[in-house]
Formats: C-alpha cells, sequence, structure tokens
C-alpha cells in the first residue's frame, strides 16, 4: 500500500491515519466539518468554553494509557478525575478537541469536504467530494478508511454500488445509535456541583450536567454542559430549540446554584452506539477489513461508545494492514 484516503477525521480515523503514516503511507483525510475530531467537539461562545460531544476519555487499556499519559507530558491532554474503576479519567488541555487538533498535525487533512460517490477500479479508489465553498473534487489511493459512523459509512457505500459480502452487510446494518440533545447554558454565577464538577444522572431527561469551569477548560464560572436522555432526544428530535431546551434547563435547574443567563443547543445523531460490529461473534476483531476491496471501516461502531474504544479501533486498524504478510 503506499496511499489511504480516510474519511472523517475523528479519533479513530486519525490514530489509524497515522499509524499509515508512520509506515511511509501517503494518507489523506477527508472530513466533512470545519472542524476535527467528530464527537470530540469544543465550542467558544460569548468568552466561554464548552465540551458539548464527549466529555472524557478513559483509560482502561494499556496501550491507550500509555499514549494518553505521552500527551499528559506534551500538554494535550489534563488529568480531571478518578472513574469508578479506578483509572484516571483525562481532558483535552483547551477542552477535548485539542486531542485531534494535535494528531491532525502530522497528517494532510481537507476540511468542509463531503464524500458523495465512491468507485472502485483497477484496485483503486476514487473519492468524490462536494466542497463546501461549491464544486467538487476528486481522490485518488490504493486503500480506504471510512470512520464515519457506520449508517453514514454504509448508505455511501451502497449508493455507489459498491457490493459488500452478504453477510458482512447484514451485520453493518445492525449497528444503530442512540440521539442526545446536548445543552449549552451560561450561568450567572458558579454552577455549585459535587466534586468533580460533574453528576452521570439516571433520570428520564438528563443524563450528564458537568461545569466546564471546575473542569478547567474554560475561565468563566457556571459554563455548564447538559446531556439529555436518548429517550428526550428521540422525543424531542425534530423541536425547536425553544421547545426543547426550556424542559432540559427546568430538570436540572435542582442540582445547579445559579440561574441561567443563556443557553443553545447541538443535536448528536450518533451519540453512541447501541450494537456493535459482529459483537456476539467470539475472536472478533474492534474493525472491518476487506481485502478484495482494499475497504476498511473502523470507530465506535466497532469499538464501543467509549472515546478510548474508537481509538482503540482505529489504531487496531492501522496496525492490521501494516503487518507483513
Amino acid at each position: 500500500m503506499e496511499s489511504c484516503l480516510v474519511i472523517g477525521a475523528g479519533i479513530s480515523g486519525l490514530l489509524a491515519g497515522l499509524k499509515l503514516h508512520e509506515n511511509a503511507v501517503n494518507v489523506t483525510v477527508i472530513e466533512k466539518s470545519r472542524g476535527l475530531g467528530g464527537r470530540m467537539a469544543t465550542r467558544r461562545q460569548d468568552g466561554a468554553i464548552f465540551d458539548h460531544g464527549a466529555q472524557f476519555m478513559t483509560t482502561r487499556n494499556r496501550q491507550f494509557r500509555e499514549m494518553v499519559e505521552r500527551w499528559l507530558g506534551q500538554e494535550v491532554v489534563k488529568p480531571w478525575y478518578i472513574g469508578p474503576q479506578g483509572n484516571m479519567r483525562y481532558v483535552g488541555a483547551q477542552g477535548m478537541t485539542t486531542v485531534p487538533k494535535f494528531l491532525a498535525k502530522k497528517l494532510t487533512v481537507h476540511n468542509r469536504q463531503t464524500a458523495t460517490a465512491l468507485a472502485f477500479e483497477h484496485n483503486r479508489w476514487k473519492v468524490t467530494c462536494q466542497k463546501g465553498e461549491g464544486g467538487t473534487v476528486t481522490h485518488e489511493a490504493d486503500f480506504l478508511i471510512l470512520t464515519c459512523p457506520v449508517p453514514q459509512s454504509l448508505k455511501l457505500l451502497l449508493d455507489s454500488e459498491i457490493e459488500l459480502d452478504y453477510d458482512d452487510e447484514v451485520e453493518l446494518k445492525r449497528i444503530q445509535y442512540r440521539r442526545c440533545i446536548s445543552v449549552l447554558a451560561q450561568l450567572n454565577g458558579p454552577a455549585g456541583l459535587p466534586a468533580p464538577g460533574a453528576m452521570d444522572l439516571n433520570h428520564p431527561l438528563l443524563r450528564w450536567i458537568g461545569d466546564n469551569s471546575v473542569k478547567g477548560i474554560s475561565d468563566k464560572p457556571g459554563t455548564v454542559t447538559i446531556h439529555s436522555s436518548p429517550q428526550y432526544a428521540m422525543q424531542h428530535w425534530d423541536s425547536t430549540d425553544e421547545d426543547r431546551i426550556p424542559p432540559l434547563l427546568e430538570a436540572a435547574k435542582p442540582f445547579l446554584k445559579s440561574a441561567v443567563e443563556g443557553a443553545s443547543a447541538h443535536r448528536w445523531r450518533y451519540s453512541e452506539p447501541t450494537y456493535l460490529f459482529k459483537e456476539k461473534q467470539p475472536f472478533r476483531k474492534p474493525y472491518y477489513i476487506n481485502d478484495e476491496l482494499s475497504l476498511g471501516l473502523c470507530g465506535d461502531g466497532f469499538g464501543g461508545p467509549r472515546i478510548e474504544a474508537a481509538a482503540l479501533s482505529g489504531l487496531a486498524l492501522g496496525e492490521d494492514l501494516m503487518r507483513p504478510l
């Protein structure tokens, strides 16, 4: 393999790309958004900083823990608190997006390009992309890695008339995701959440409340991220912000010590997978490879919902591709 296209600049795609880059493969990453990281998302508004997607990284796996500890020495991440299983939970030094921005430095990344068509001809991939500023561009490579949420990857493949093995296609179609509505609320004072500045909730409307100022990424006090329950997200997915935000703020009110001054919302259609690829099969791998098509898929739909699991999925795919035959 001399070249590889990676669609999606989340942590799985970036780590898979870096593993190939370290082995002298020419890697190009295509990302439809302006930013990097997928759910490792950080937003800045009105002098405040919010992590509005993934809130932290676990470090249960030794390989990933050692990687995060290297990032700690490079001031890419910092510790937040110890989780219930005794492992440290880390956050990006300036927000969760700090990590993907760091990883992307060694890679060629094209933002605001949406893959619209695929073609595999003469053992080579051609990917046509719609550019954010208008017009199209085509990229070519020997190998293709898809890391966007599996329903999106599968639709792109099928719309492009790329034929997969029947059993693999059935398994890929089984991967579905929970939804989440994230509310970014600015309070008129400290949130007053108990240490470590966050609450993991089992509430009909709420799943998480976190204080980004206590976390150490926002200098403005009372910068709070609220995540809805999956049930609430499904019920209010198509509602306006004027309708879906107030019930979440009202539900969070008993946990907050200051009043809300303003709030906005972000919808996560693919918040976390509810089923993994070949989940019930023994000796399964946390990724998908089709050798005949020079195609690989990785991400949370193969590794699991945690950032750590998605990262390990990308690493494992990259390592497998570089393993001598």
